[in-house]
């Protein structure tokens, strides 16, 4: 990533080259090309010893000690391509066995859950011996703050409002939690719903919309686009409940930190959410708008039973690594493969 290269550009360190490679991500084809043809021969000619790829696809064939990380598990969901393009479809369906082959050659993959490892070793082989979890750390900013009203959208009353933070993408299901909140009647009871996040698809975002002018709760839904991570952290601290929608995550960032804030947590029941929060949250079928209901209502019903989640929350996200453990533990793997 460009806005990373900095971290390499240290100019004292003989031992670190830095290289950059653009085409490969101007299509499938030609990162394919260069990751499974190009590199591994780039590898011997610089006689390289280990080769780390932390973004889900490594060389199948390849000379060299290889860790592989896998984060992502939307390839493998069927229901999850279901909501993209044929286009696209075909292009996760490259990404799938390009992940799969190449994590059966690789001397260790990495994966960031229990779930994701155990479904690559019960549906696609890998061996147990050469995987590991390490789990998203935690990079210490977020925290609970005590802001009365937070400078992300100063005109509303902050002091009820429920919190969803997502992209917009047709997977992420944030009209389950509209629905919900139009079902209860929130908005009467001068509860808001605040959905953080870039417009990533600009239809699934006119569908919420007019779904929003269907109930006629247009102002009580309110969209704040990506925002900064101190803004972030003022919402995860100050909400009455946070949401996550989401049915397809490998390991979800955005529980961590919510937990971190100390938000009183609803999630999905499906693939590592309950990995994720474990007993710090409550949970609902991603497709039952009255099991999310439910839940929403258990805490508004019930303030000590909601400020106990809080405090289970703050517990549980302290169970996670910081960043610098994560790096620790990655480099014990790496020098592991030498002994």
């Amino acid at each position: 990533m460009p806005d990373n290269k900095h971290l390499f550009q240290n100019k004292n360190d003989k031992n670190v080259t830095l290289k950059c490679v653009k085409f490969p991500n101007k299509s499938i084809v030609l990162r394919t090309i260069w990751a499974q043809i190009i590199l591994p021969v780039l590898l011997v000619l610089d006689h390289v010893d280990l080769l780390f790829c932390p973004g889900n696809i490594s060389p199948i064939f390849n000379s060299k000690k290889k860790v592989q990380c896998i984060h992502t598990i939307g390839p493998f969901e069927k229901d999850f391509i279901a909501y993209f393009s044929l286009k696209e479809r075909f292009r996760f369906f490259i990404i799938k066995y390009l992940m799969i082959f190449s994590s059966h050659t690789s001397d260790m993959v990495i994966y960031d859950s229990n779930y994701t490892r155990d479904l690559f070793i019960r549906k696609y082989k890998q061996k147990i011996e050469k995987s590991s979890v390490i789990h998203t750390g935690n990079n210490k900013f977020f925290k609970p703050v005590d802001i009365g009203c937070s400078t992300a959208h100063a005109e509303i009353d902050y002091k009820d409002f429920i919190l969803t933070v997502s992209h917009l993408y047709p997977y992420k299901n944030i009209e389950i939690l509209i629905e919900s909140f139009n079902s209860l009647r929130l908005h009467e009871k001068g509860i808001y719903v605040l959905v953080a996040g870039s417009i990533s698809d600009k239809k699934y975002y006119k569908k919420l919309q007019l779904l929003l002018v269907q109930y006629g709760i247009t102002k009580y839904v309110i969209f704040l686009g990506s925002l900064e991570i101190e803004e972030l952290r003022e919402l995860y601290s100050q909400c009455k409940i946070f949401v996550f929608t989401s049915p397809y995550e490998n390991f979800a960032y955005t529980l961590i930190e919510a937990m971190c804030c100390a938000s009183a947590i609803i999630a999905t029941n499906t693939t590592a959410m309950p990995e994720s929060c474990g007993k710090a949250a409550l949970y609902f079928s991603p497709d039952s708008e009255k099991e999310l209901s439910d839940c929403i209502m258990t805490y508004l019903n019930d303030e000590k039973l909601r400020l106990d989640y809080k405090k289970l929350a703050l517990i549980k996200s302290k169970e996670y690594p910081i960043y610098s453990s994560v790096n620790s533990k990655t480099n014990d793997l790496f020098n592991q493969l030498f002994r």
